[in-house]
């Protein structure tokens, strides 16, 4: 009996010293501390390839038509006139330049166009934050106890993911900025909120202030909702384990100051006013606040998610797109929005390993967590699609402010990319499997079925019955531009379908090969880098363009003569004619000269209204007389009343408007109406604006006798400008720039009211004889939320520096005790 035993207890360890000798043979390779940020910046480089070694510009449709012009202009007042810009008078009548947010005016990396050209500037901005997407979700990873060589992974499949990369093509910089830096905002609040201590809550609060200055809100407010989140999550996890109450209270009140003090104080320079201005004065007021509630909500749930857009997180190919190239311009996009610019992939590869994490021995509540995060994302980036929008239309504060829910995809990615590492991380720690027979392992049955359904699907579509199938199903109501478009992109999803299935099967071989021991740890993620990388460029490429930008605002022959003009006449405004336009919108502005419209999306609701009522020919040239417009440039002859051709050019004609207001005029008579019928009045042949003004607020003045007199500028810059008025009686002064608040108004020196006059336009009462008039642009609001912002920056410095100095003095201290109890010894 007892050799029995001995045999069996030899067997055993025998079994134990084969185990051991296996796992020893199967060590992991560590991974060099350089490894991660080397291959991140080498990504980044492949990526950026032709903008790095060239002298052009990063395509972005928005860049083209606005973030170009805007962040040029930026940077020439400031080189030129060495001030700070308040407002715009080149766009729409003027619009403030904090207010109506031109972008990101605070953001840190800005400072790089005041100190190289725009357009690189606006480029390296594009690249530095992709290669920081690697390395802070890297380190988020790391801060979560996941390996490094699983971090690494993370990093690469959040850094290329076209829902990030794709934002390029667009021009939607803002929203990558925030992309990249929600994985930097999730790492701090975990950190602050575990680990507690004054300077980790202060860190955070400069994180927050970094999204607000991004100037992206929507976005920015998205990672907020993340953030409370795992916040919430924590302290919960917190309570369960027994910690006081009293701590984990502390912790959310600091956790709430943090918040507060990021938002609302240090980034209160780019929040107060343009919160102001997005409620009260911008043409957006009436589609968000002032809407009814059908329109309201039509306006929330644009741009959502739908069936096609949602199958395509696994297939990108199958939703197509509108993304033109030198060669064409490919309309495949056969989605229910209007088009499609970018793209909500996050990679297949996550979504693949994201149930795998549920496979495990032990499963973390970190998944549970970020899954449901992912999972909450995607009902909202649905929109109207399902009836679940309504919980966040009606319960969430500020959801009615914005549009296109599906910007919170990147919410999806990060959340689905943090749940697959760390199951990745159970597996790693799982490294001996329950059953030896690796073939019939929950995991590999998984991986293999995805691989035979997505076969089976690339089978159907092959045939055409896949897509047939979902159109005579999912989109009955299929236009026939969009059933062309899914004609035109039937090779491509044909094509996708297979690239998936491919991806798939080499993902399960890989998995396979890892259970089966042929694959160490290293050799496992290592496949799940290339994979990840294969995957994701495949589709990145086509959203990184690179452009000359001279080609984008050409200073022809007709800009030259319209420059000319102005440097020997007062103040005019120019406008393009609609429809045969040869320039881009914001051309003339670009080049130094005001024009009537552009482009911009935020401009002044009150200018919207009256541009609006242009609805014939004879109500434009109205407007456009009152307005200031002296040339109007056509690409093709026009006729009209009043229109006299002035110069023809290589591509466009100019045509003078005769009777054209000045920019600043005398009237003798006041009528006071409603805002709700001046636009009437402004419009009727019977109204004569050269001789009186409408006004909606009651003002003590009185209509005088028709006065005679003279204005003549003197001074101009974008924050001000100074006017002599010589009048033989008492007047008023009309200026057709835009009414705001903001403008006050000295007539010799002594504070006068500034009127709303002609429903947007400006308008001061002026004494007989000869005054000096001066405008000037100086905000109350925006001048506190500059002072606070200052303030607090340095007091969340000071919390951080101050808190780091005294743990350092005090860790030094204690070697010292230390150091003397040894010495004693």
């Amino acid at each position: 009996m007892t050799g029995k035993r001995s045999k069996r207890i030899s067997d055993a360890g025998g079994k134990r010293k084969s185990q051991e000798g296996e796992a020893s043979a199967f060590q992991t390779p560590s991974l060099p501390r350089w490894a991660p940020y080397a291959l991140f910046a080498v990504l980044t480089l492949v990526v950026f390839r032709e903008f790095i070694v060239s002298n052009g510009l990063i395509f972005g449709s928005d860049v083209l038509e606005l973030g170009y012009y805007a962040r040029h202009w930026y940077a020439e007042v400031v080189r030129a006139a060495h001030v700070f810009p308040l407002w715009n008078p080149y766009l729409f009548g003027g619009l403030p330049f904090v207010d109506a947010m031109h972008g990101d005016i605070f953001y840190p990396t800005t400072l790089l166009q005041f100190i190289m050209p725009v357009h690189r500037a606006m480029g390296w901005k594009l690249v530095v934050h992709v290669f920081l997407a690697g390395i802070v979700t890297y380190g988020w990873l790391r801060h979560l106890r996941i390996s490094a060589a699983i971090a690494t992974w993370g990093g690469v499949a959040y850094m290329l993911a076209p829902v990030l990369i794709s934002l390029i093509y667009p021009g939607h910089d803002g929203k990558l900025f925030v992309t990249a830096l929600t994985p930097l905002a999730l790492w701090v609040t975990d950190w602050a909120i575990t680990r507690g201590a004054t300077f980790r809550f202060a860190t955070l609060s400069l994180i927050v202030a970094l999204l607000i200055f991004t100037a992206h809100m929507q976005l920015a407010y998205f990672t907020t909702w993340a953030i409370v989140v795992l916040a919430a999550f924590r302290l919960v996890q917190g309570w369960r384990a027994g910690e006081s109450r009293l701590k984990l209270g502390g912790r959310l009140g600091a956790l709430a100051f943090a918040g507060a003090l990021g938002a609302l104080a240090i980034g209160a320079v780019q929040i107060w006013a343009p919160l102001r201005y997005l409620t009260q004065y911008s043409q957006r007021v009436e589609k968000t606040t002032e809407a009814e509630e059908e329109r309201g909500y039509a306006y929330s749930t644009s741009w959502s998610l739908h069936p096609e857009e949602a199958f395509s997180l696994v297939v990108p190919e199958f939703i197509g797109g509108n993304i033109a190239t030198e060669e064409a311009v490919t309309n495949t996009y056969w989605g229910r929005n209007q088009f499609k610019l970018n793209h909500e992939y996050g990679g297949l590869i996550p979504l693949l390993l994201l149930p795998l994490a549920f496979m495990t021995r032990r499963r973390r509540g970190e998944i549970w967590l970020f899954t449901g995060l992912a999972a909450a994302s995607l009902i909202y980036a649905l929109g109207a699609t399902t009836p679940l929008f309504y919980a966040f239309y009606w319960f969430v504060p500020g959801v009615k402010l914005f549009r296109a829910p599906s910007s919170i995809m990147f919410i999806f990615a990060i959340s689905v990319i943090t749940a697959a590492a760390l199951g990745l991380e159970n597996m790693r720690e799982d490294e001996e499997p329950r059953s030896r027979d690796v073939h019939k392992s929950k995991a590999t049955i998984y991986l293999w079925s995805a691989t035979g359904l997505f076969a089976l699907l690339a089978v159907l579509a092959a045939s055409g019955t896949f897509t047939d199938a979902w159109v005579s199903v999912l989109y009955r109501d299929i236009t026939p531009a969009k059933m062309a478009a899914l004609e035109a992109n039937l090779p491509n999803i044909r094509s996708g379908l297979w690239l998936t299935v491919l991806i798939t099967g080499l993902l399960a071989a890989a998995h396979h090969l890892r259970r089966r021991r042929s694959l160490n740890q290293l050799a496992w993620i290592g496949a799940l880098v290339v994979l990840s990388i294969l995957d994701l460029l495949r589709i990145d490429s086509q959203f990184i363009q690179v452009i000359n930008p001279a080609l984008i605002y050409p200073r022809d022959d007709t800009t030259e003569y319209l420059l000319e003009r102005s440097a020997v006449e007062e103040p005019f405004r120019v406008f393009q004619l609609p429809g045969s336009a040869v320039y881009r919108l914001n051309h003339f502005a670009f080049h130094g000269l005001e024009q009537l419209q552009g482009h911009h999306g935020n401009e002044l609701g009150r200018y919207r209204d009256l541009m609006a009522r242009a609805q014939s020919p004879e109500s434009l040239l109205r407007i456009l007389r009152l307005l200031n417009v002296r040339y109007i440039v056509s690409g093709a002859p026009i006729q009209g009343p009043g229109l006299r051709e002035v110069y023809r050019g290589r591509r466009s004609l100019v045509y003078e408007l005769a009777r054209s207001f000045p920019r600043a005029f005398l009237v003798s008579r006041i009528e006071t109406l409603p805002d709700s019928l001046i636009l009437d009045r402004l419009l009727s042949s019977d109204f004569d604006p050269a001789s009186e003004m409408i006004l909606t607020q009651e003002h003590d003045g009185e209509s005088y006798r028709q006065v005679q007199g003279t204005v003549r500028w003197l001074e101009r810059d974008p924050n001000g400008y100074a006017l002599e008025v010589d009048s033989d009686q008492p007047g008023y002064l009309v200026i057709s720039d835009n009414h705001y608040p903001a403008w006050e108004v000295e007539v010799d020196g002594i504070n006068q009211p500034l009127l709303r006059a002609d429903y947007t336009m400006r308008a001061l009462q002026i004494p007989a004889g000869r005054h000096q008039v001066r405008l000037q642009f100086r905000s109350s609001l925006l001048r506190a939320s500059m002072w606070t912002t200052g303030i607090s920056l340095i007091l969340a410095l000071g919390l951080v520096g101050g808190s780091l100095a005294h743990s350092r003095r005090r860790n030094s201290e204690g070697k010292d005790t230390a150091g003397k109890g040894g010495g004693s010894k």
